[in-house]
């Protein structure tokens, strides 16, 4: 499960949150008031700032969509 932990006036949370809902991946969203910058945790992967949040997100987002499209080739609909 994928945890964000971020600021509670944090303005990048919804965009996060829509990406990680498509991606149909479990998630929560964590407020600390207390950190300096919002901390992604998928495990033991701990991803730290906005701009590795974004990357780490991309990453996933390609990913599953490569895992899709290679699964889904592998089975034929037409038969």
């Amino acid at each position: 499960m994928i945890t964000i932990y971020h600021q509670s006036n944090d303005n990048d949370i919804v965009a996060w949150k829509d990406r990680l809902e498509q991606l149909i991946v479990k998630h929560e969203f964590v407020v600390q008031d207390q950190i300096d910058v919002s901390t992604l945790v998928d495990d033991e992967e701990i991803v730290k700032g906005k701009q590795a949040i974004e990357n780490y997100l991309e990453g996933l987002e390609q990913f599953v969509n490569g895992w899709y499209e290679d699964h889904c080739d592998m089975y034929n609909f037409n038969a």
